[in-house]
């Protein structure tokens, strides 16, 4: 398989690193850690597994973390709360970040000099922000 490349999530790339950090777990079967609490019962082999896969997601997010946020998820060793821990940090507040998303939509505009499919990939990624606070945007919204 090749390398796969998340980008170092930073206080202002949260959400393509959070999309592309899921792509890049779930390539390994790791993101059933993130998703699901530990299976209560575990024993012997299956409690290894999964204790594994745990740490194997846990040390993949660390390890993509910019390093002024690493200190602050330093000590989490359990990956779905890692995840949500951070998922909490860059969506709390989340009716200020739908206003914020929102707007920052409906004021895009093209840049001078810049390609027209830089600015379509510059809306859907907006889109794609709205989107994950719970802000629907339609297709003829967007186009808008």
């Amino acid at each position: 398989m090749e390398k796969l490349t998340v980008p170092e999530m930073t206080s202002s790339n949260y959400f393509i690193w959070a999309l592309k950090m899921k792509a890049a777990l779930s390539l390994k079967r790791l993101f059933s850690v993130i998703e699901n609490k530990k299976p209560v019962g575990l024993e012997g082999k299956a409690l290894s597994d999964w204790s594994t896969k745990n740490d194997d997601a846990v040390s993949y997010v660390k390890l993509s973390v910019s390093d002024e946020q690493a200190l602050q998820y330093a000590n989490e060793d359990n990956a779905k709360t890692l995840w949500e821990k951070i998922k909490s940090n860059f969506t709390g507040q989340a009716e200020d970040r739908k206003i914020e998303a929102g707007n920052e939509l409906h004021n895009l505009r093209l840049c001078e000099n810049e390609k027209i499919s830089n600015y379509i990939a510059r809306a859907r990624g907006l889109a794609t922000k709205c989107a994950s606070l719970g802000l629907d945007v339609t297709e003829r919204e967007l186009a808008i």
